[in-house]
């Protein structure tokens, strides 16, 4: 292949507006479950309740749509929804002492049932609701930037939830490096010991991690059922917890690491989804390719630091 067709493939499936568009689209709900996972690894705490999370925010998302007929009532439901399941993961955790792996396991699970029943339950379906009185959040058309040529169709015309994310990971990057809550969080989560002999209240500090983690969850989750899709579907969430948990991994654990490594999965499932519109291939591999880029990267990553950790140990032992 030559070089020009290197660039129209790319022009094509990756540098072209409209799947730029999609990337940012996509990565919205990996950018906020990244920041899930963060903010309690930040804390000493490995979430792994991030998929149940945001199967709720998802499901009160569309039931506080439903019933009020207001887009910004099923927001606030599925916030409240990570803070309640948030609490209750904290609260068995960290004041139990439930093993925090089945603990967040079983929120995951109760959450896939729950949501199933849930939905038969309250709306009598099976399998997907959706209905004319679910109210989606409406783009949000940002003046003067919308008539810009290449920016205007690139940054403007997202919802609410998209721009928040945005905001959320400059936010959360200030709340670490620049508050001192944030330095206790990294205090918490680098040596709890030190940090409770400082005069730091170590389970308050982890709690409120936690419950940010859920509210972080559930606006992943809302943004799937009323900001992409307005509906509901069962497993609708489609592992993104556990994505979120990669691109905190591979992101380093910094806010802007899981933004751009969050932009990964996204263009990679955008690339998934024009390929199934071609047919080029078979649908069930397309439909494997975000995970599989997910699963490479994390790969290298850790081959990656592995090298540095060796080349390091090497240098030592001549050192000395």
């Amino acid at each position: 292949m030559d070089f020009s067709g290197l660039l129209d493939i790319l022009q094509r499936y990756v540098f072209n507006i409209a799947n730029l568009q999609g990337m940012l689209r996509l990565a919205t709900p990996v950018v906020l479950a990244g920041l899930c996972a963060l903010i309690t690894s930040r804390a000493g705490i490995l979430n792994i309740a991030g998929e149940g999370m945001i199967l709720f925010g998802a499901w009160f998302g569309v039931a506080g749509s439903y019933f009020f007929r207001s887009a910004w009532m099923g927001l606030l439901a599925a916030m409240l929804s990570g803070l309640v399941v948030g609490g209750l993961f904290a609260l068995f955790s960290l004041k139990f002492r439930a093993h925090i792996i089945i603990m967040g396991i079983a929120i995951n699970i109760f959450a896939n049932s729950a949501t199933i029943f849930l939905t038969r339950e309250v709306f009598g379906v099976a399998g997907a609701f959706s209905d004319p009185n679910i109210a989606g959040l409406p783009p949000i058309e940002i003046p003067i930037l919308k008539d810009i040529p290449v920016l205007g169709p690139l940054l403007s015309g997202y919802t609410f939830i998209v721009y928040l994310a945005w905001i959320l990971v400059a936010l959360t990057y200030i709340f670490l490096y620049r508050t001192p809550w944030g330095l206790h969080l990294r205090a918490v989560g680098e040596n709890p010991q030190a940090a409770e002999t400082l005069g730091i209240n170590v389970q308050r500090v982890r709690f409120g991690a936690v419950m940010a983690s859920g509210v972080f969850a559930s606006l992943a989750g809302v943004y799937l059922s009323l900001g992409h899709l307005q509906m509901f579907t069962e497993q609708m969430a489609a592992g993104r917890g556990f994505i979120g948990m990669a691109v905190n991994t591979f992101g380093g654990g910094e806010p802007v690491g899981v933004f751009f490594s969050s932009l990964l999965f996204g263009i990679v499932e955008t690339i998934g989804w024009r390929l199934q519109g071609e047919r080029i291939m078979p649908v069930y591999f397309i439909s494997m390719l975000p995970y599989l880029a997910t699963l490479l990267a994390l790969t290298v990553f850790t081959l990656r630091k592995q090298q540095a950790k060796k080349a390091a140990l090497e240098r030592a032992a001549h050192e000395a």
